[in-house]
């Protein structure tokens, strides 16, 4: 069986196993690690996927900003959030629509 590593669902499932092994491991930059490797394939998904990959990145920059102001546990339950989107998005091929008005 052959894996695409291009292919969007593949990248979303090593997005979300990054996070859920740093938060198992309480390695705390892995959410830095996460946020830049949705950023860096940001522009290679299609523009369908588009809200599900900024949605990540944004609740990612924010469990960042949490880390460092000291409240890990909201940091930890915002990147979890994060990987709960990118393995929803992974196994089972549910992406947040983008507006279309």
């Amino acid at each position: 069986m052959e894996v695409d590593l291009h292919s969007p669902r593949v990248m979303q499932g090593i997005a979300a196993a990054v996070v859920l092994l740093g938060f198992v491991a309480d390695f705390r930059v892995v959410v830095v690690v996460a946020l830049l490797g949705v950023l860096a394939t940001f522009v290679l998904v299609e523009q369908m996927h588009r809200m599900t990959w900024a949605t990540e990145a944004g609740l990612l920059v924010l469990s960042a900003i949490l880390f460092l102001a000291g409240h890990s546990g909201f940091a930890w339950l915002l990147a979890m959030i994060a990987a709960g989107v990118a393995a929803l998005a992974a196994a089972a091929d549910i992406w947040i629509a983008p507006d279309r008005a």
